[in-house]
């Protein structure tokens, strides 16, 4: 059995550092995280952010090495995203992966995934330590007006960032794929429903959350009617796929910054923006405005351009981006109905659907 990564000590964390980074590293707090955990780092007066997780069959070596090759990329571009520390070894080599060692063009690539030998483990975990960016996620914070429209922006920049980029390893499709949106929209419905049967949901919330699954069922079937006979015919290429408000930093009434690129993979263009502009809905009274801010922004920077979207493309943007909004809201409303009331994802479920199920009420009835 793996050894929880959270169990890892203040002197395990700071050998790993020496050893696999060359980082001599003080070891601070642990950082909220989905999958992976994430440890504060402070060396040589700056402050950084260990990444740690085993791997699984859809974040092999080989795939979190391509993820970091698409940070890469993305700092290369000059984009806010946090500075990776070079890796002594190169976890991908070591797991034979082909492209190990390379960029898209041959160009040389840095190993910055370490695969480390857990004391007490059974298995060797990733490792990765990249800079700590300041700032404050977008989802706590006191937003300016012209917030949709910097995130419009800020997608344009990534899709042009990332355009030339190679593709992931191997085919990569998860719950949050911009592909599979509809239907894993049905799939968190049935799961729901089935917790309701279970008698695992509060009868003081069950009449709500059945009208809010009503919705979201109904969205889910015209995104699988109405979109999924489009995707073939539209322009792909890599992408973030979660320029979410807990994935932009934001301080002085800017973005400052863009984290987790975990989800990235190539997908449909058109995703990076249906995706980012969704969560501008969040936190306004004005949902549907601020969704048309984020992609008007967005058309401005690009025009002239080839990440420029097309009229067809356009067109999906609005419903796909209340879908996302369903399947955020259907699945961390399961997560969080399965949670251990000290599990951390509950309240940060508990918080996503606080802030979710209202705009969906108001955009889609």
């Amino acid at each position: 059995m793996n050894r929880p990564l959270h169990t890892l000590t203040a002197a395990e964390l700071t050998e790993i550092c020496r050893t696999h980074f060359g980082l001599d590293a003080e070891v601070g707090e642990f950082l909220p995280g989905e999958i992976a955990i994430n440890v504060r780092l402070r060396a040589a007066g700056r402050d950084y952010v260990l990444k740690a997780e085993y791997p699984t069959r859809t974040m092999s070596p080989g795939h979190i090495d391509w993820i970091t090759r698409v940070q890469e990329t993305a700092a290369r571009a000059c984009l806010p995203v946090a500075g990776q520390v070079p890796a002594l070894t190169d976890a991908a080599a070591d797991a034979g992966v082909a492209e190990a060692g390379h960029t898209r063009a041959g160009e040389e690539h840095r190993p910055f995934v370490a695969s480390v030998d857990v004391p007490a483990g059974t298995q060797p975990a990733l490792i990765r330590i990249q800079e700590y960016l300041p700032g404050r996620v977008a989802a706590g914070a006191h937003l300016p007006e012209n917030y949709p429209a910097q995130v419009g922006r800020t997608a344009a920049a990534v899709v042009n960032a990332l355009a030339g980029m190679a593709g992931e390893p191997g085919p990569m499709v998860h719950p949050w794929s911009f592909e599979t949106t509809g239907a894993n929209v049905l799939f968190a419905c049935q799961r729901i429903a089935s917790l309701e049967a279970a008698g695992q949901v509060a009868a003081e919330v069950s009449g709500q959350l059945s009208g809010d699954l009503a919705l979201a069922r109904a969205a889910a079937q015209r995104f699988e009617a109405d979109i999924v006979p489009q995707l073939d015919g539209l322009e792909r290429q890599v992408v973030h796929q979660d320029l979410n408000d807990f994935n932009l930093l934001v301080g002085d009434g800017k973005i400052t910054g863009i984290i987790d690129f975990g989800d990235a993979r190539t997908a449909p263009r058109v995703a990076e923006l249906a995706i980012a502009a969704a969560y501008t809905m969040l936190g306004t009274d004005r949902p549907l405005t601020a969704l048309r801010q984020a992609v008007a922004a967005y058309q401005t920077a690009v025009a002239g351009t080839p990440a420029e979207l097309t009229g067809t493309e356009l067109g999906l943007i609005e419903h796909a981006a209340f879908t996302r909004l369903c399947l955020n809201a259907c699945i961390w409303t399961s997560r969080t109905l399965t949670a251990r009331a000290d599990d951390p994802r509950a309240a940060y479920g508990r918080e996503r659907m606080k802030r979710t199920w209202p705009v969906l009420r108001e955009v889609l009835r």
